[in-house]
């Protein structure tokens, strides 16, 4: 037993260590001294459906760049809280403002998909920058992108955002949530030509017009609820060049507001996650867990053979539960702080985080095999 334990102990530290590596071989972009204030135009394209209490803060961010050749296209998707008035309010600051109305979502579609697809089929830039209605760039944002896909010659670069929290909701199953992401696409292994990992981050996509076009865009993603990282398995598949890495000196975004805008967005993104990611999601899940939970089973068998048995070995299981506590909170703490600029005693929640949306998950599994689906801003999805 105790053998069996030890071993559980080191593959979970394992897991721990795996994690620090990736987080520190990780790519990153930051603002440098001599990115380029113009150059090829970029045409900026940000899809939005009810978005008026955030739009506003995107585009006075682009309003503040300091490279100027780019075009902004905002697609109003059919809102209903005057989303498009807001966009239109920025035409003089932003020379170069297309605020388009949105046609109605053909049968097939989802409606980012659809949204992204029309701008981008009206657009003139030599790249393009999809950038969701929540993003808000710094200023370097524009010039840092185009200059780091110059000088390694990318086709595509997504970005992660420095991710904002207000509510307790949001502080416990955002980085659970994406503890998994991580697991399922590390940013390391999506941008070598040689590993099969490949995503993008819908958030934030860069991408060649010519690449684009090639990959067939959004209409080859057309019916996922989880488009972006299905359209840069495309373009990563096609050959091309890709770079996903952390920007948290670029652009900010957070997510969510309140705990029905948790639950539902990141309900819809376990769905999609589990039937895009297949044995990588549930893997995935399943390594979380242990490193969440292995120290418990320890602890709790600890206790029960010392209290109930009587067992010495019952103290030494113990020893090496509390020990695999210490680590775990310890690295997940040092990544929480790494990634979200938090206090590491963040970690002391991810427990309950993670159980929280392991909740979430099976609630829109169960609604997408009952065949109800599930709800984003208003449109039910077959969460394919």
């Amino acid at each position: 037993m105790l053998l069996l334990v030890t071993l559980l102990f080191l593959f979970v530290v394992a897991l721990c260590a795996r994690d620090l590596d990736h987080e520190l071989r990780a790519p990153l972009i930051v603002p440098r001294h001599g990115d380029p204030i113009t150059g090829p135009l970029v045409s900026v394209i940000i899809p939005a459906r009810d978005e008026a209490a955030r739009i506003g803060a995107c585009l006075e961010s682009l309003t503040e760049q300091r490279y100027r050749s780019f075009e902004v296209l905002v697609v109003d998707d059919h809102s209903t809280d005057g989303t498009g008035a807001i966009a239109r309010g920025f035409a003089e600051r932003l020379p170069a403002l297309h605020v388009l109305d949105g046609a109605e979502l053909p049968a097939g579609w989802a409606g980012k998909c659809w949204a992204c697809w029309q701008a981008a089929s009206l657009s003139q830039g030599e790249w393009l920058l999809f950038l969701d209605a929540d993003v808000v760039a710094q200023p370097d944002l524009i010039g840092a992108l185009v200059a780091r896909a110059g000088r390694a010659q990318l086709d595509a670069v997504t970005l992660m955002p420095l991710q904002r929290f207000g509510s307790l909701a949001e502080r416990l199953l955002i980085p659970a949530f994406q503890t998994i992401m991580y697991s399922v696409y590390p940013l390391r292994e999506v941008s070598d030509p040689q590993q099969a990992a490949a995503f993008f981050n819908g958030q934030a996509i860069l991408i060649r017009r010519e690449v684009y076009a090639e990959s067939g865009g959004h209409e080859a993603v057309r019916g996922s609820v989880l488009e972006d990282a299905d359209f840069g398995a495309l373009v990563k598949a096609a050959g091309h060049r890709i770079l996903a890495a952390h920007a948290p000196d670029l652009l900010h975004v957070r997510m969510y507001d309140s705990w029905a805008s948790v639950s539902e967005g990141l309900g819809k993104n376990a769905v999609a996650g589990y039937r895009s990611g297949g044995w990588r999601s549930g893997w995935a899940g399943f390594r979380q867990s242990l490193v969440a939970y292995g120290w418990l089973y320890l602890v709790a068998g600890g206790v029960a053979l010392w209290l109930i048995q009587g067992a010495p070995i019952g103290l030494a299981i113990l020893a090496h539960g509390l020990a695999l506590l210490a680590i775990t909170i310890g690295v997940t703490g040092w990544l929480f702080q790494r990634r979200y600029r938090v206090s590491p005693l963040l970690a002391l929640g991810y427990p309950f985080g993670l159980a929280l949306y392991y909740a979430l998950a099976l609630r829109g599994l169960v609604r997408v095999q009952s065949g109800r689906g599930v709800v984003w801003k208003g449109r039910t999805l077959s969460g394919r």
